[in-house]
Parts: C-alpha cells; sequence; structure tokens
C-alpha cells in the first residue's frame, strides 16, 4: 500500500488522535474512511444536471445579459 504523509495543525491532529481512541483503530484508518466517505459524497453529474431545477425560478428579461441598455447608470453612485 502507498504511503502518504499529511501535515496538519495540531487542533486536528489532536482530534484524530481522539477519533482514533476513541473507535479503537489508527489514525491511518480514521483517515481512509473520512476520504472515502467524502468521494462516495461528491456531486455526480454535469452543473446543468445539478442546477436544472433553477432554470426559470427567476424572472427578468431574456437579454439582461446582453443587452447594453440595461448597463446604463451602472457603477454610478446611487447617493443623492
Amino acid at each position: 500500500m502507498p504511503v502518504v504523509t499529511v501535515k496538519m495543525p495540531k487542533p486536528l491532529h489532536a482530534r484524530l488522535v481522539a477519533e482514533a481512541r476513541r473507535r479503537r483503530t489508527t489514525k491511518s484508518a480514521v483517515l481512509r474512511e473520512a476520504f472515502a466517505e467524502r468521494q462516495t459524497a461528491a456531486p455526480s453529474g454535469s452543473f446543468y444536471e445539478r442546477a436544472k431545477h433553477l432554470i426559470g425560478a427567476a424572472s427578468g428579461p431574456g437579454d439582461l445579459s446582453t443587452n447594453p441598455k440595461y448597463m446604463e447608470g451602472y457603477g454610478e453612485s446611487r447617493r443623492p
């Protein structure tokens, strides 16, 4: 099995040591399990597939990002 060296802040290392003791296992086993859980929890699919339920949720003009008339006054102070 390949070996990996990890540097971490002392408070995080203390948490790792405590968790390993609580589980009565090694620090390596705790890290492997946490990493494996993180990988399975990663979102799958494209951004579009994950966000398509939001399409059409907001109302407004269809050409908001391309029509320069909507940029009039942009960046100017709103103070009177």
